[in-house]
């Protein structure tokens, strides 16, 4: 996957600059937020990628800035494109830890009802109960949900703990609110000598009619979101050039904001809209874990 070799070039090129700075780095903060996060490599490794990205992009922004100095496209508020991208870059590392935290606690409470089904249908057949999280852990359909149900794994076989040790070890680090709260249900069940059975049946009922409105309220998201896209990316975009060619008929040629007519309808055409889908875009992918 193109994304992937990328990003895996970024970080090779981190290892050969930066790491050397930042190999031995320790924020206590930021290695919390990476281990719930699952991240695999060191602080010192995250450190070196992010600041390799921000050299990147102030390379790359520099780079177009002076391509477009040689075009009629360019206009001296280009000039500040490099002091933008290259401190959203920075934000953006400082971010990206809680975003992607957020993100996994959202992909969790979205897999976590039909995992639930899926984890009574194994108790309903009489399978041992760490066989639920086995088989979580092994489908390729619950990415998230599966590494903390491997987690509970490890735990039993490399350090030998009890299944209901294993359990009250995987509460005491998941960063998932409903997962816990579903791991203690099911510790408190399993150490009072309670009815699994029974247990796994009522959550799965429970699961089921989560699970239902779950999708319903994806479907209103869907629809809302269309409709917001018409609005802004369509018809706005259509009323502003009608207006600018309005003012290029009955107003002078110097424009607004310093722009004639005509480079407001070139930056309009090529910059704003083009960027106003990108953020959209964005938006889309923020929200499509809810």
């Amino acid at each position: 996957m193109l994304k992937e070799r990328l990003v895996d070039l970024i970080y090779l090129l981190a290892e050969k600059t930066f790491y050397k700075a930042t190999k031995n780095m320790e924020i206590d903060s930021l290695k919390r937020d990476l281990n719930l996060i699952d991240y695999p490599l060191s602080i010192g490794h995250y450190v070196a990628y992010w600041l390799t990205l921000a050299s990147l992009a102030a390379i790359a922004s520099f780079a177009a800035v002076a391509i477009l100095a040689t075009t009629k496209f360019f206009h001296p508020l280009l000039l500040l494109l490099p002091f933008v991208i290259v401190p959203f870059v920075i934000v953006l590392s400082f971010v990206w830890p809680k975003w992607e935290l957020s993100k996994k606690n959202k992909q969790i409470a979205i897999n976590l009802p039909l995992a639930i089904l899926t984890m009574s249908t194994i108790s309903e057949g009489g399978a041992p109960p760490q066989y639920m999280f086995k088989s979580i852990a092994n489908n390729p359909d619950y990415p998230r949900l599966g590494k903390e149900c491997a987690k509970i794994q490890r735990f039993m076989e490399q350090l030998g703990l009890s299944f209901s040790k294993a359990i009250a070890k995987e509460i005491e680090i998941t960063p998932s609110v409903k997962f816990k709260t579903f791991l203690k249900e099911l510790n408190t069940t399993i150490r009072s000598g309670g009815d699994l059975k029974e247990f796994m049946a009522k959550r799965a009922d429970d699961a089921y009619f989560e699970y239902t409105l779950q999708m319903e309220r994806a479907g209103e998201r869907a629809e809302t979101l269309g409709e917001v896209y018409s609005i802004i990316m369509i018809a706005a975009p259509l009323f502003l050039f009608f207006a600018v060619m309005l003012l290029g008929m009955f107003a002078s040629d110097s424009g607004m904001f310093g722009l004639s007519v005509n480079e407001l309808l070139t930056y309009g055409t090529w910059l704003v809209i083009p960027l106003a889908n990108i953020l959209f875009i964005g938006v889309m992918i923020m929200l499509s874990a809810e």
